[in-house]
Formats: structure tokens, sequence, C-alpha cells
């Protein structure tokens, strides 16, 4: 699945300096284009939470709800987002849904390979050995509005190592937002990465690491594969 001429002793070397790296043209380019046009065409529900709770909604539910309601979720959700804590974007849960997914698709070769002994033996060449034996992965469109608060990716019992985003968004400028935005030890900002195509993303769970808030004035969306390889 992943791009046959990548140099993956060159990418170990360079992950092994911080624990995460960027990898640019990660799969063939013919690949990530039919992916980003399946991402495109995708069925979206609202991933959201805050400390509170997590809910998944779908939109034409959300469209028939009278506007206090729709108000009080954006307060409920602003008020969790100004404590750093929650999320807001549009997700379709790609291994949940592998069965209904053809492997005719591009989406449902990348949903199989993800977890392949292929992919993970890929995996831990760069990243180091490693017991992952399993991939989860959801799709993820940020619109203006969406966010996803400061947090590590290894809450207790899910066995997660490495976490990934796969960019799929070809036009994207930094002053919109979306960036993946990386921290220290000490919660300061440390790097930011913009929305890219066919790049990969890679880093270990314990990167304190957020998505910054897409502004109103974003003209397309953040397209992305987001998940974690872990251990079952």
């Amino acid at each position: 699945m992943m791009n046959p001429s990548l140099d993956f002793a060159a990418l170990r070397e360079a992950f092994n300096s911080h624990r995460r790296i960027r990898i640019a043209e990660a799969l063939p380019p013919e690949l990530a284009e039919d992916i980003r046009r399946e991402l495109a065409n995708l069925r979206y529900s609202l991933f959201c939470a805050t400390s509170k709770g997590v809910a998944v909604l779908e939109h034409d539910e959300i469209a028939r709800w009278p506007q206090s309601r729709k108000d009080e979720l954006r307060d409920f959700l602003m008020e969790g987002a100004a404590g750093g804590e929650g999320f807001a974007y549009n997700g379709f849960r790609i291994t949940e849904a592998m069965e209904r997914l053809s492997p005719a698709t591009a989406l449902g070769r990348l949903a199989r390979d993800l977890g392949s002994p292929a992919m993970l033996e890929m995996i831990r060449t760069i990243t180091g050995p490693s017991d992952i034996d399993s991939a989860f992965a959801q799709a993820t469109q940020f619109l203006p509005g969406h966010y996803l608060t400061r947090h590590l990716d290894d809450p207790a019992g899910e066995r997660r190592r490495f976490a990934f985003v796969w960019g799929f968004t070809p036009v994207w400028r930094p002053d919109w937002g979306g960036l993946l935005q990386f921290f220290t030890p000490d919660l300061e900002p440390s790097q930011s990465l913009s929305p890219g195509f066919n790049t990969l993303d890679l880093f270990d769970v314990s990167h304190w690491h957020s998505v910054t808030y897409v502004a109103p004035f974003a003209q397309a969306p953040r397209l992305a594969i987001s998940g974690w390889f872990t251990k079952r």
C-alpha cells in the first residue's frame, strides 16, 4: 500500500529524532487521488464531545432540530472547548464499516491493508520493534468551526502504540486553521503542520497534540484518515 519508492531507513532515522515524522508522497499518487475523491463523497456524521460525553449525530437529524436545540449544542461544545476539552468534526468510522466497503474501492483497499502484516511490518521498520498487530481508522472532514482540543491518544485499556494521520487535502492555507499542533511536555506549542495531500503523519502516543480551530473563512474541507496502530 505505501509508496515503494520510500527510503525506509531514512524514515526510521528521522522518526527516531522526535518519535514523530511527516512522510511526503506516502502512497502511490493515483491511489492517493482515488482516496481523496472517495473521501469527498462519503456520508459523514458529526462526532462531538466534551468531558461530559461523546455523541455521534446525523446531519439530517440535526437539520430537523429547532434552532434553540442547535444553539444549546453549540453552547455546550464551546463551553467544553473553552476549557480545553472535546472535539467537533465530521467523521466516518472506516474500520467499523469495513464489511460495507468494497475491496474494489480505494477506501476498501486501505481499510484492509492498514492492519495487514505487510503494512504493520512497514510501520515497525519506521518506528522500531513493537507489538502492534492491528489498526483502527476513521475518515475525518474538518469544516469551519471544527476542532480537536489538546490531548493524548493513550486512554486506559485501548493499547494504542502509534497514531497516524493520512492527509488528503490538496488545497489549504495555514491561515484557515486545521493545523496538526504538537506540544512539549510542558504543554507549550512546539510544531504546527498544515494539512497536506498524500502525507502521513506518524507519531507515538506520548505526544500531546491537537487540531486547531478551522476558521469561518476556510474555503475547502480538511480531509484525512486518522487512527492508531494498536495491540489487540
